[in-house]
């Protein structure tokens, strides 16, 4: 059976062969042929060729298999309209995944850094801060013109303490 699509011609020549039309197994072995081989391999033209052009049929079994051959049609359009719209679902489904795998990496990207903020003692970074702003700025801390700049700077990062700190202070009871 390395040639199914061989076997499945050998058998369709076979039924539709009139000399074989005439015996007694023929309709067994045509009803056998269409439910589990035509109709299962979607060949639903094959399968009415079969119905209609053979004598072996009588009328009300070849309506019945006719039924069954336009349900079988129905389901295969149902497939194919649930396929298309599981696709575009599933292109919808990935962008939605991809985009909230960003927010979960920039979260975990943001709770890194805050983390590593808070670990490292408060008046160090305060006086890498300071450092960062005079190199930057260049100005000279002596100098009496920098002087409220170093008040407004020394006003917010107190703010900036209270601000944190404030989250983490346990309420006093008497």
């Amino acid at each position: 059976m390395q040639e199914p699509g061989a076997v499945l011609e050998v058998v369709s020549a076979w039924l539709q062969d009139s000399d074989n039309q005439d015996l007694p197994e023929y309709r067994a072995l045509a009803e056998l042929h269409l439910q589990r081989v035509l109709l299962p391999l979607g060949c639903l033209s094959e399968a009415e060729e079969l119905v209609v052009g053979s004598a072996g049929f009588s009328e009300e079994q070849r309506l019945d298999v006719l039924q069954a051959i336009s349900k079988a049609r129905q389901q295969q359009k149902h497939q194919r309209l649930g396929s298309e719209e599981a696709q575009k679902l599933n292109q919808e489904g990935s962008f939605s995944h991809k985009f909230l795998s960003l927010l979960m990496l920039l979260r975990r990207l943001w709770d890194s850094t805050v983390s590593h903020f808070f670990s490292l003692p408060f008046k160090k970074s305060l006086l890498a801060a300071l450092i960062l702003c005079l190199l930057v700025v260049r100005f000279d801390p002596a100098s009496p013109s920098s002087l409220p700049f170093l008040c407004k700077l020394s006003q917010l990062f107190h703010r900036i303490q209270e601000a944190i700190f404030s989250l983490y202070r346990l309420p006093i009871h008497d």
